[in-house]
């Protein structure tokens, strides 16, 4: 938010300096000219939080909207401005109020000695003899200034001298002698200089960084372009291409035929689902009967005895067992894989990247997803989610307002859709104004929108080439899909959201309405879920490819809402307060910790308006912000110039060292009891009961064979914890034990792991060397 202040850092030539903008931040960063940072900058936290929270209001740091509400008449052109503002009845601007309750008073005693003493006041500006005595309280108070020829340069000194009970000549005034004894800096800064001020430092909070934003698309583990089965003939990839030019027996006695057996290209073992058509009884495994065409439907037959049920029936009447949809038979992949390439209009059939299917299927009927589908998604690099459906996850943020020039799509677009005046009432014209967000209108990052491009285009080719219909996307780009309809989706639920596309951003997120959020039961404290284009949830999915286990059908579009009633979100949505400033009452409610809901009648909130017209649109903003992308759009730690995790959590230490906030030895103590040495215990723990694999066959031992050797294919067996995974954060460790004060717990802990390892693997082999390996 760029409406609020920025950090206050000192810069490697001594300069203090608060830094309010983005690009100059990102400068001193790349030019590595920042050596320390004082005070982290403002945070915006809502009424409505502490309303939904039911936590009391704390005091806020002074801003220009409360002092504007407290008679300021408007912002003042200079200090000066401000000091004849204040001579009038108003309190001192925020601009010019330093951290004066951060001080003691003997800080202020020592400061104001020294200036009276050896302080320059001429021009306008201050100059005080570098002095560390002074520098430290001038930072304390986090007053803006340079060093120059041996000077701390000040060229805001009015509001500074003024509260150090000075006069312009630098003496000291009458008010010294009747200072009130054993008070804050705050209180004798006023006293002192007879200036209404307030606290600007208000109240100071703790927290943690969380990720910037998370902007990927959903893949099975492994990724799988099509949920068809290739068995173990796919090899480890999958690979259809792979299963399609196997060769093995095709052994028809196994299957009830004669006697021949031959080595076949591109037959393989598949059990799959068992279907009949209808209309001319062809048994098969596909849902469309290839040689009517008809839809097929499922057979389901006794595992003992091999009876077909009659339909709805659930158990074998002769031998009382579940009845199974399932059939293994040998299939000729290289014929169907041939045949599908020609049915998805793949006119040159070399140029397509590896098609990866399923190892085996697991829901109830075994369903198959027709090939064309798979070699279609290769093409166009999408990934297929387990019920047949394109998936792509981001975070979730709110957002109520936006300005075209933020989501990358152009006026005229916005006019078409329906964004014809802003949020003012004015007719839309430019990408500067602000504009209201709709309730279902979603913004999705830029990666994204480059992703559903791709899932319309493979849409159309599979409207077009399998079901010979008219394409319906056409998109070449992202702004293509401006208006079209998608559906969110968030995990652990069966109900997709309808929404309509309307934007794209550089962060790593999704920015949608609080109403829409809420509907798919989502909070925004780090949430994730899924968009998908309309066409491909309504062509693709399918409960038939849903697992038949317990919690399969969580996290499928079961259902779909298409009309949000503000009554039925979440009433976390209700307490969002929609005003363009809060009232008085509310900021001298913060000075006495007032219980929010004492207040809510000074406040416009969502609530109030549930029922009314005013329930979707209307609302309003506190502050107005440059970019509702412009923060950090990556966190560090996916940086790619950081070789491993050793090398992140040093950068992540002496980032803690510059800053004034955080204690770095409670930070590396944290770090140690958090993450490392929970992996470090749980990983020698796996390493003492772990199994062998088999890396050729893929089999699994739950001891080391006698022999060392696979007793399937007699493929040597190798671990699956080794001892790099035990220790690799041993040093790291033992660093930080070394050069931080961590609790005595803490560094016996470290050494009783370090004694376990070492009795476990004993100590690691050092390689003699001779003379000749230095030449």
């Amino acid at each position: 938010v760029t409406t609020i202040e920025g950090p206050t850092v000192r810069l490697k030539s001594g300069e203090v300096r608060r830094v309010d903008d983005m690009k100059e931040a990102l400068d001193l960063l790349a030019a590595d000219e920042i050596e320390y940072i004082f005070d982290i900058g403002e945070i915006l936290i809502s009424f409505g939080e502490f309303l939904e929270n039911n936590h009391v209001l704390a005091p806020p740091s002074y801003c220009e909207e409360w002092w504007i509400q407290e008679g300021g008449p408007r912002h003042p052109e200079s200090e000066t401005e401000a000091l004849r503002f204040v001579a009038e009845g108003a309190y001192l601007h925020p601009d010019y109020t330093w951290f004066w309750d951060d001080c003691t008073e003997e800080q202020l005693v020592t400061l104001a000695n020294i200036v009276e003493e050896t302080g320059v006041f001429s021009g306008g500006i201050l100059k005080i003899p570098e002095n560390p005595a002074a520098k430290s309280v001038l930072e304390e108070l986090l007053v803006p200034h340079t060093v120059e020829d041996g000077f701390y340069v000040i060229r805001i000194p009015l509001a500074l001298i003024a509260g150090l009970g000075l006069s312009p000549e630098l003496k000291k005034l009458p008010t010294w002698e009747t200072r009130p004894e054993f008070t804050n800096g705050l209180v004798m800064a006023s006293h002192l200089s007879g200036i209404k001020m307030r606290s600007k430092a208000g109240t100071r909070i703790g927290g943690r960084m969380g990720r910037p934003g998370k902007s990927a698309p959903r893949k099975m583990k492994p990724p799988v372009h099509v949920l068809f089965p290739v068995g173990k003939n796919g090899g480890v990839r999958r690979s259809v291409d792979a299963a399609a030019k196997t060769c093995v027996s095709d052994n028809s006695q196994l299957f009830g035929g004669g006697p021949a057996a031959k080595q076949v290209e591109g037959l393989v073992h598949l059990e799959t689902g068992e279907r009949k058509c209808p209309q001319c009884g062809t048994v098969t495994f596909k849902s469309k009967c290839p040689d009517c065409g008809t839809h097929t439907n499922a057979v389901y037959r006794c595992p003992v005895c091999g009876k077909i049920g009659d339909p709805g029936m659930t158990v074998c009447p002769v031998c009382n067992m579940d009845l199974v949809c399932q059939k293994e038979s040998i299939f000729s992949m290289k014929a169907e894989y041939e045949s599908a390439i020609a049915r998805a209009g793949i006119t040159h059939p070399r140029d397509i990247p590896e098609v990866k299917g399923v190892q085996g299927l697991i829901s109830k009927e075994r369903v198959v997803e027709p090939l064309e589908k798979g070699i279609l998604r290769a093409k166009h690099d999408i990934y297929v989610f387990r019920d047949g459906t394109i998936r792509y996850d981001m975070i979730d943020l709110p957002l109520t307002h936006f300005k075209p020039k933020e989501i990358a799509v152009s006026v005229e677009k916005l006019r078409s859709i329906g964004y014809t005046k802003d949020t003012y009432g004015n007719e839309l014209t430019s990408p500067e104004q602000v504009v209201e967000l709709l309730p279902q209108d979603i913004m999705v990052s830029e990666d994204c929108g480059e992703y559903l491009v791709r899932v319309s285009q493979y849409v159309d080719e599979l409207l077009v080439n399998l079901y010979e219909l008219e394409p319906f996307y056409n998109a070449e780009k992202p702004e293509d899909l401006v208006g079209q309809l998608i559906m969110g989706l968030a995990p652990h639920t069966s109900a997709g959201v309808l929404a309509r596309l309307v934007g794209f951003t550089k962060a790593k997120a999704g920015y949608a309405h609080p109403y829409y959020h809420a509907a798919k039961r989502r909070n925004c404290d780090g949430d994730e879920d899924c968009v998908m284009l309309m066409m491909d949830g309504l062509v693709n999915f399918s409960r038939a490819f849903l697992p038949s286990t317990r919690g399969g059908t969580m996290d499928a579009p079961l259902v779909l809402t298409t009309t949000l009633n503000p009554k039925e979100v979440d009433k976390e949505t209700l307490n969002v307060d929609i005003m363009p400033r809060y009232p008085l009452e509310v900021y001298e409610g913060c000075l006495t910790y007032t219980a929010p809901k004492n207040l809510t009648k000074y406040v416009d909130y969502v609530e109030a308006r549930v029922g009314t017209e005013g329930q979707f649109e209307g609302f309003l903003f506190t502050h107005d912000t440059d970019d509702i992308s412009a923060g950090p759009l990556d966190t560090m730690y996916t940086n790619p110039m950081f070789k491993g995790t050793g090398e992140k959590i040093m950068a992540e230490l002496a980032l803690a060292d510059k800053i004034r906030a955080v204690d770095t030895d409670d930070l590396a103590e944290r770090i140690l009891n958090s993450h490392l040495m929970p992996d470090m215990i749980g990983n020698l723990r796996s390493f003492s009961k772990q199994s062998f694999r088999c890396p050729k066959c893929k089999i699994s031992y739950r001891r080391m064979t006698l022999s060392g050797k696979c007793t399937k294919c007699g493929g040597p067996l190798k671990a699956t914890m080794h001892r790099g995974n035990v220790t690799k954060y041993l040093e790291i460790a033992k660093y930080m034990s070394e050069n931080y004060s961590l609790s005595a717990y803490t560094k016996q802990r470290i050494q009783v792991v370090e004694m376990n390892i070492l009795s476990t693997f004993g100590e690691e082999e050092k390689v003699q060397m001779d003379l000749s390996d230095f030449f």
